[in-house]
């Protein structure tokens, strides 16, 4: 599934979309590195939304590009998907990405983890 093209998305941004459905919630990270990563956007706690680049929370002024859920407090590192901080009990799934020659940005599985709720 076509998410973006990498002219879309300028480095240190993120893109909201949906994958592997319509009501399914998912982000697109452009790294500062350069290079681009996708997850599950469901925070592995219960379930709230988790948002990238957007205010952090408390105590993380200075490092705001996590990736954040509001709800209770989660940070995940957005190169991984690793747990940094807060209740959940695992990181975020990781959405597989391939990158055509043209710069179109394509989801296509996931590459670790299972979406909470089991979603496939």
């Amino acid at each position: 599934m076509k998410v973006a093209n990498k002219s879309e998305v300028a480095a240190g941004t993120s893109v909201l979309f949906t994958y592997p459905h319509k009501d399914r919630p998912a982000v697109l990270i452009h790294l500062a590195s350069g290079d681009f990563a996708a997850y599950d956007a469901i925070c592995t706690h219960l379930g709230c939304q988790i948002h990238f680049d957007e205010e952090p929370i408390k105590g993380w002024e200075e490092k705001k590009d996590n990736l954040f859920c509001a709800c209770h407090g989660a940070v995940f590192d957005p190169t991984n998907g690793a747990v940094l901080a807060g209740p959940p009990p695992r990181p975020m799934p990781k959405i597989r990405l391939e990158i055509e020659t043209n710069g179109e940005i394509y989801a296509n599985g996931y590459e670790r983890g299972v979406p909470l709720y089991g979603e496939q």
